[in-house]
């Protein structure tokens, strides 16, 4: 929910926009809440991204959602289901179907995906590799669950990134904080 306040709050003019005509990739996407709100808030594309298990779900989820994110007066495109296990991350251009072409994505959004330390490297590692292009944004939020965890977390995000911590309370008005986090490539 933080992660779709915060992009609602960007969309609706507080700042600048976050999701609204850009091709976005979504990791550990779950049952695909944050994935379709991206595509009801105006992105072209997305791919959301988790292991095999979560899929069905995730699907149903967009099946049911479709006449909120995609209609006449709305730039969705598409939003697509795809595996991506962060031990060996598919290349991204398969993730978004385009096996010849290259792709970047403009936006990458991780939703509390932070909490397990064995999935912190796994994690970084898949963004490296998917942050090829300079200028993709990525947002990622959570909630500190544990220290080692966090502590590994963040200083692997700031070997990698020129890290924004947004303070949730005061930009989307949440009554606890949430590490939030505007990322673009060192």
């Amino acid at each position: 929910m933080i992660s779709m306040n915060y992009h609602q709050s960007k969309v609706s003019g507080k700042e600048t926009e976050i999701v609204r005509n850009k091709t976005v990739l979504e990791l550990g996407s779950g049952c695909g809440l944050v994935g379709i709100a991206s595509g009801i808030l105006g992105a072209n594309e997305v791919v959301m991204t988790d292991l095999p298990y979560a899929l069905p779900l995730m699907r149903e989820n967009v099946e049911r959602n479709k006449s909120s994110w995609k209609g006449k007066d709305l730039p969705c495109q598409r939003i697509e289901c795809k595996e991506c296990d962060w031990f060996q991350p598919p290349p991204i251009n398969i993730l978004f179907g385009n096996a010849n072409e290259e792709v970047h994505p403009d936006v990458i959004l991780v939703a509390d995906c932070v909490w397990l330390s064995p999935l912190i490297a796994p994690l970084l590692q898949t963004l490296k590799t998917y942050t090829v292009d300079a200028s993709t944004k990525v947002i990622i939020t959570y909630q500190q669950r544990g220290r080692e965890a966090h502590e590994e977390f963040w200083q692997g995000i700031h070997d990698l990134f020129d890290v924004v911590v947004v303070d949730t309370e005061r930009s989307v008005g949440l009554m606890y904080s949430m590490f939030l986090n505007a990322l673009k490539r060192c």
